[in-house]
Order: C-alpha cells, then structure tokens, then sequence
C-alpha cells in the first residue's frame, strides 16, 4: 500500500475503516496519524460544504459515525507516543 496513495483518498484506501489505518503495518505511527488527519479533514470539509451533519453512509467514509471513529483512532496513536 502506498503512503501517497493512501493520503489522496483514505475513505476509499481503507473502505471507510480507520481502524484498518491503525492495524496496517505498511505505516509507520507518524505517517499513520498523517493519514487520519488527512481523512478527517476531508469528512469536516465535505460536511460543510454540503452543510449536513447528519451521519451518512459508512461505506464512503465520510459520515458523522465515520469521523468520529477517525477522531478516536488519532487519540489512541497520539496516546502511544
């Protein structure tokens, strides 16, 4: 799996799974938390472009349920420093 690739779409890379993010080996923790980062902000950007905040699809990667996973995996790789 590539870094860069990885960064362009994560929703997609890991089918609107963070946890896969955290379980792939491929990364490193630093380049891991880049990759989260990078999905959340796509999620909060999509949101408020289309100025909904209820929970969509978990498939796409990109609702409310899916964000909030996203948070919490970055907490747990942040706790691991």
């Amino acid at each position: 799996m590539d870094f860069q690739e990885a960064l362009k779409d994560p929703g997609k890379m890991f089918r609107g799974n963070p946890e896969a993010v955290e379980a792939a080996i491929e990364f490193d923790a630093a380049q891991k938390r880049a990759i989260l980062t990078q999905w959340k902000d796509q999620i909060e950007q999509l949101q408020r472009a289309t100025g909904e905040n209820m929970p969509g699809p978990e498939s796409n990667g990109t609702g409310a349920e899916c964000l909030r996973r996203v948070v919490d995996a970055l907490i747990r790789l942040s706790d691991e420093r």
